[in-house]
């Protein structure tokens, strides 16, 4: 995958029908683009995994890495786990970035970025069309046992890290968090706090918990897709990733503000005096993948 395959999202995915994969095209837009979602494997398959990506439509690492997760598992299906796919949650806003990103897509690129919407925040209430067809798709499953949403931090940041949602299952987040762990290059540091705040403790370095407020009955909050599929599925693990394009290690003890003033400085004049430390696609995708795939095997070895 490349940063300018953003531009050809849309043909990847359908690609994949001719491999196997089951498309649908599960809602339409606000500007009437396709929203697909995608089934890979057998209904009856013991383990049933759901990702997302795109509810921020500037974090576009999170669609180039479904994309590539779907491509890969049509390739090779695993017997035993069906996968559902939401590759772009916000085909408006990502076309709009596309139109802006090349092959020599850069830092500074990403950091203009600036076509989003807050379809995580706003997943449980009727804000937007394309989250009212996300809900409805995920109900049509009888359980799902691991979901992820893909995100990325702030184009700079002072390291790696991924939230696990509360419900999940303590021996299976171990053993995904040790996998990690012995995968992530030495030069990307795995947070030991969480920059924003919100964590409700630290599980491990680069992996934080986040606490799921309890969903009402028949009331459409603007909470987030892990507390809605937290409280329709009970599964055994959400998580969330938040990777970088850049790691700055001189921001490890830096605020938020502090942080945002990096970015606005690079976002201007292309560089800062702070020592920078760009990821590439490559890694970033790989990280994902490679979340995703520990889950599935420490769901089949549980």
């Amino acid at each position: 995958m490349q940063w300018a395959d953003l531009n050809q999202l849309d043909s990847l995915i359908l690609e994949t029908a001719a491999l196997g994969a089951s498309i649908e095209q599960i809602g339409v837009s606000g500007e009437g683009r396709s929203l697909y979602g995608v089934t890979v494997g057998e209904e009856q398959a013991k383990y049933t995994v759901v990702i997302l990506a795109g509810c921020h439509a500037t974090e576009i690492v999170g669609s180039l890495a479904a994309v590539a997760i779907l491509r890969s598992i049509v390739q090779t299906p695993i017997s035993s786990v069906r996968f559902g796919l939401v590759p772009v949650a916000d085909p408006d806003c990502l076309y709009r970035n596309a139109a802006t990103v090349s092959s020599r897509f850069t830092l500074q690129d990403a950091l203009n970025l600036s076509h989003q919407r807050d379809l995580e925040g706003n997943f449980m209430a009727a804000t937007y069309p394309e989250c009212v067809a996300i809900r409805q798709w995920f109900q049509k499953f009888s359980k799902i046992d691991a979901y992820f949403s893909l995100h990325a931090a702030a184009p700079i940041a002072p390291g790696l890290f991924f939230y696990v949602g509360e419900p999940s299952d303590p021996p299976l987040v171990q053993q995904v968090m040790r996998d990690m762990a012995a995968i992530v290059p030495a030069d990307i540091p795995l947070l030991k706090h969480d920059p924003t705040g919100v964590a409700q403790q630290v599980l491990a370095p680069g992996f934080f918990e986040l606490g799921l407020p309890k969903v009402e009955p028949n009331h459409a909050s603007p909470g987030s897709s892990l507390a809605f599929v937290a409280d329709r599925f009970q599964p055994q693990f959400l998580a969330v990733s938040e990777i970088p394009f850049a790691v700055c290690p001189d921001l490890m003890n830096a605020s938020l503000d502090e942080i945002h003033q990096v970015n606005m400085a690079v976002k201007h004049t292309g560089n800062t005096s702070q020592p920078l430390y760009e990821i590439s696609l490559e890694t970033q995708l790989h990280l994902l993948q490679s979340l995703v795939r520990s889950t599935v095997t420490q769901l089949m070895n549980s």
